[in-house]
């Protein structure tokens, strides 16, 4: 073979499909939840580059291991054989028969020595009696084999699964594809590239080009998100005063376009980062970030904590009458929670959020006879940067089989929030002038700084 080959095996309706949807991001794999889904074998390479790094089979739920098992051990096999030379002289044999449709399709790679995936569920009770036959018929092949232990509903059955697949198999590792993250993935790769000597360092090296290709994936959604901020900062907004018009009127027609440019560009973002992470998305996960009115009262509340608003505010001038105290290399909130008052203030700060607050419209300028955008409340930045962490965040862990809702915690440490409130000032006070190269590296290296934080597993819980 000229590169790792695996055929997954297991009952019908353990997962088995959901695994390979999940290691080769191949949202092609059909999966259902009723039983014989798959009927016949079928093989998903994984490709970087164009090259195909590994390949996994697809296979149907064993059907008659007893009756094949028992065929095999009475045809016996000389010392010299190799047992896969015995299984291609039983599926010529019995080519075509109705008895044993699936189990000829689980051994067509199998006898290609592919190495052997044994999936199940552990959250159902293990039962020697149902499983005996076909871990027996695996283990005669004495090819490499591994058992995934899939927690479908649970792993109340984990321990028992352990003890009874210890005799047949090289290794038993937990995975759920359904909640997988990318360090999850390479954990697997790595437990398969030790089932074969010949296919450790390829395999290595395909964890060692996804690190990478991660890495670089990062900082390129970092100069996304860094771009988004400055196109909306630099953005110029008017319109042509009309006297007959109410003023209250062309503020919220001004306001509008405000709204209407930021929920665009924001779009754009959301689809180029998307991209950079080369996933089909499902409609599913699509609604998850559907919405990107940062105006929206919501929206502003799920992407900004009240600590984190107040914070930004009085860093910038915002107007609550915090004082903040920046000491051994942090911040310290007991000031400011005081200025905005014990009980409800706080709670009152969060709920008389106005689209207003974020947008600074000047009066009429008679020599340009139009209404324009004095400045952007840096917040607006802040919580470009929440949102579209939130959209990395999930793509990073996403697979086309892990479609669960995601959480996401987006708090800054009081520092960093320090960090970005004096820098997205800086920008706001410039946005009509260049902005200097100095304030668009120390944008994209804390934008990116936050992302590797946040792949850390700081940021998302998927549940």
């Amino acid at each position: 073979m000229s590169h790792p080959v695996f055929v997954v095996t297991g009952a019908p309706n353990k997962g088995k499909s959901t695994f390979i949807k999940a290691m080769t991001n191949d949202a092609s794999v059909v999966v259902r939840e009723h039983a014989r889904t798959t009927t016949s074998a079928k093989s998903y390479p994984f490709t970087i580059d164009e090259e195909t790094c590994f390949t996994l089979w697809d296979t149907p739920g064993f059907e008659n291991a007893a009756e094949m098992h028992e065929i095999l051990d009475k045809w016996g096999i000389r010392e010299s054989d190799h047992p896969i030379e015995l299984i291609r002289r039983f599926m010529e044999a019995y080519a075509g028969h109705p008895d044993f449709i699936y189990e000829l399709e689980i051994f067509k790679p199998i006898a290609d020595y592919a190495c052997i995936v044994y999936v199940a569920d552990c959250s159902k009770k293990f039962r020697e009696s149902e499983y005996l036959r076909e871990m027996e018929l695996l283990k005669f092949t004495r090819l490499p084999r591994i058992a995934v232990l899939n927690p479908i509903d649970g792993d109340r059955y984990l321990e028992s699964w352990r003890s009874g697949l210890t005799d047949y198999f090289n290794n038993i590792k937990v995975f759920n594809p359904h909640e997988t993250t990318f360090d999850e993935k390479l954990r697997i790769l790595g437990a398969f590239s030790h089932l074969n000597d010949e296919w450790e360092e390829p395999l290595n090296r395909v964890i060692e080009a996804l690190k990478v290709q991660r890495e670089n994936v990062i900082e390129e959604c970092a100069r996304i998100i860094r771009k988004t901020i400055l196109q909306i900062f630099d953005r110029e907004f008017s319109i042509r005063y009309d006297g007959t018009r109410d003023e209250a009127e062309q503020r919220a027609e001004l306001m509008s376009q405000v709204r209407v440019f930021v929920h665009k560009t924001m779009n754009d973002a959301q689809r180029e980062i998307i991209r950079r992470f080369g996933l089909q998305i499902d409609v599913a996960f699509d609604r998850e970030f559907a919405d990107n009115d940062l105006f929206d009262t919501t929206v502003r509340r799920k992407n900004l904590s009240v600590h984190q608003r107040a914070m930004i505010n009085a860093i910038v001038g915002g107007g609550i009458g915090a004082v903040i105290d920046v000491a051994a290399g942090g911040l310290t909130f007991g000031v400011f929670t005081a200025a905005l008052g014990v009980g409800g203030g706080i709670a009152a700060y969060m709920r008389d959020l106005s689209p207003m607050d974020l947008v600074k419209i000047g009066g009429f300028d008679p020599d340009e006879e139009q209404m324009s955008v004095d400045s952007l409340n840096p917040e607006l930045g802040l919580l470009v940067i929440n949102r579209l962490r939130q959209v990395v965040a999930v793509l990073y862990n996403r697979t086309a089989a892990n479609t669960e809702n995601v959480i996401i915690r987006k708090d800054l440490d009081p520092a960093g929030l320090h960090k970005i409130g004096s820098l997205l000032k800086k920008i706001a006070s410039s946005r009509k002038h260049r902005y200097s190269e100095k304030y668009k590296k120390e944008l994209l290296d804390f934008i990116y700084q936050v992302l590797k934080k946040d792949r850390k597993g700081a940021l998302v819980e998927i549940g």
